[in-house]
């Protein structure tokens, strides 16, 4: 005699299908982000027809694009027809993940995920196989497209530095050195939380001329600087903070190991380096680390996420010891590390 049935499996064929339309719904958003429906519609409701004429769209073009987001809860419709910006669809504004959105649909970010497969097999980085040079290089060349990468890596930066103000304690520090900043993003959600932190920005010559401007329309340039250098050479050694975000997993273990040494040197024995990355969590679990590792396939080859004792092993091997780990953002963590005591 068997027991009750428990609760029906999914379809396989429909559950498989709902993932591939994955890819359409992420062009979707990205279209809407790129289109500014968000800003548009958070100004006030509209009807389909002043809302295309707003965006320069085809009206029956535009309400297939609606319909999806509709399904999708970022977008609804009031009693009046209106097209309504929902709490979820909020997200699109500036400020918040309308850059990221962008950058997922843009071609020269999007066009390399045909070769992924092609990744699987060599192990090499699509995007320079699609483009020719490798990302940082790309990027060095293409102003426009550099903007973008900086604008969406910002998007998601300004939660994860918001976090960190709130998670670690400064109260000892004095400055602090963001090695790899990009534009300063958590610079100025750090300082601007911690009145008496000063700051050091390390970073290449293109991202640092954008950052100067955003130091001092934070009010920040008395208290906050940017230095063109390159972390594989000279470092900042007058911080008692350092911080690696969402830089070990661009490189291979060899070179991030290397990267690790060279900072926790430069921090010094009564200094702290702060590692902020993504965590892979065991085979069966989802997070959206799992995902980004394939991002980093993509983009860098070589470059990957790890779990939490890949992360030890590399401090281990730098010399460092791990001291500590909180949540950030998402599956972001924290790692609190320091010269491991002779």
């Amino acid at each position: 005699m068997t027991g009750p049935a428990g609760p029906a499996e999914p379809d396989p064929s429909r559950r498989l299908l709902r993932l591939l339309g994955g890819k359409w719904l992420a062009a979707a958003i990205s279209a809407a982000s790129s289109l500014g429906l968000a800003e548009q519609l958070a100004a006030a409701p509209m009807p389909l027809e002043p809302l295309a004429k707003a965006l320069r769209c085809q009206p029956d073009s535009l309400r297939r694009l609606l319909r999806v987001l509709v399904g999708e809860a970022l977008v609804s419709r009031n009693a009046k027809r209106e097209y309504v910006l929902t709490t979820l669809g909020e997200q699109l504004l500036p400020g918040e993940l309308a850059d990221l959105a962008r950058f997922v649909g843009a071609p020269f970010s999007w066009d390399p995920w045909t070769g992924l497969a092609e990744s699987v097999r060599s192990g090499e980085s699509a995007f320079a196989k699609h483009h020719g040079p490798g990302l940082f290089e790309y990027l060095e060349h293409h102003p426009e497209e550099a903007a973008l990468y900086h604008a969406a890596i910002d998007a998601f930066c300004r939660q994860e530095a918001r976090a960190l103000a709130a998670a670690f304690d400064f109260s000892q520090a004095k400055r602090i050195v963001d090695i790899g900043g990009g534009r300063g993003t958590l610079l100025v959600e750090v300082l601007s939380a911690w009145k008496h932190l000063t700051g050091v920005l390390l970073e290449r010559p293109a991202a640092v001329e954008q950052a100067r401007p955003a130091f001092a329309a934070a009010g920040l340039e008395d208290r906050c600087e940017a230095r063109v250098g390159d972390f594989f050479e000279a470092l900042p050694e007058d911080g008692d903070v350092f911080v690696l975000k969402h830089i070990i997993h661009s490189w291979d273990d060899a070179t991030a190991t290397e990267l690790l040494r060279r900072c926790g040197r430069a921090a010094g024995p009564d200094g702290t380096l702060l590692v902020i990355e993504g965590l892979l969590l065991p085979e069966g679990h989802q997070n959206m680390t799992s995902l980004l590792d394939l991002e980093m396939l993509v983009l860098c080859g070589p470059g990957h996420e790890r779990s939490k004792p890949e992360m030890r092993r590399l401090f281990s091997a730098a010399g460092l010891r791990l001291v500590g780990t909180t949540p950030l953002a998402e599956s972001t963590q924290m790692l609190v590390t320091r010269l491991r005591e002779s």
